[in-house]
């Protein structure tokens, strides 16, 4: 089975994105659909980490950090991240900063206002439940 992703710039522009969800090599495909579902649920953008992009989980395109995009977002939601300095150089000046990685000492928690020591295949189904109903009615 080949699975292909196809993915405009236009639906990538991370520079203008107020909310950015990003995957790192801690996702494996399962856990990268859960970074898109949050990221759809909360009107995020998607991005990852080089290490999510070398594994085929996502485009240069979504590439954050030194060889990718530098973004300043008000919410940054780093799923799986290690914090490489190569990544942490593209993200570091976002508003607010949650990182969720299964690795208590993993450097991304340095960067992070918010910290959440788990698995991304637990956290982030409980994540998006919790937003979802939190959200306010439209008018």
């Amino acid at each position: 089975v080949v699975l292909e992703r196809h993915v405009s710039s236009a639906d990538v522009d991370l520079r203008a994105a107020d909310v950015v969800i990003a995957g790192g090599a801690g996702c494996d495909a399962t856990g990268w659909h859960l970074v898109e579902d949050l990221a759809a649920s909360i009107g995020g953008r998607v991005a990852a980490s080089r290490g999510a992009v070398e594994a085929g989980l996502a485009t240069r395109a979504q590439q954050v950090g030194q060889t990718g995009a530098t973004v300043r977002p008000s919410l940054y939601v780093a799923c799986g991240i290690s914090g490489a300095l190569q990544h942490a150089v593209g993200m570091q000046d976002s508003g607010t900063i949650v990182a969720i990685n299964r690795d208590p000492d993993a450097v991304i928690f340095r960067l992070a206002h918010f910290g959440i020591v788990g698995d991304v295949h637990d956290v982030l189904p409980a994540l998006a439940d919790a937003l979802r109903t939190r959200r306010p009615a439209s008018p």
